[in-house]
């Protein structure tokens, strides 16, 4: 499944695991084909958890929002 990515390339965003791995803030299993929040710059991947992929997907939704504020 294709994801919207963010502006710059560098940007975390979500995709679909092509690879079996483990929650970088949990440490729980990720299956092939399941969604998580990459990281592309420390190639980091978070689980699709609420205290995990969500968590950092916010975060990373409210600093693009508070950088775009702040351009205005």
């Amino acid at each position: 499944m294709r994801r919207q990515r963010l502006p710059f390339p560098r940007d975390p965003y979500w995709l679909d695991a092509r690879f079996p791995g483990q929650c970088s803030k949990c440490a729980a299993p990720i299956k092939t084909g399941a969604p998580i929040f990459y990281y592309p710059n420390s190639k980091t991947i978070f689980c699709d958890g609420e205290d995990c992929g969500k968590h950092e997907a916010r975060q990373v939704e409210a600093a693009l929002f508070d950088e775009r504020m702040c351009a205005v």
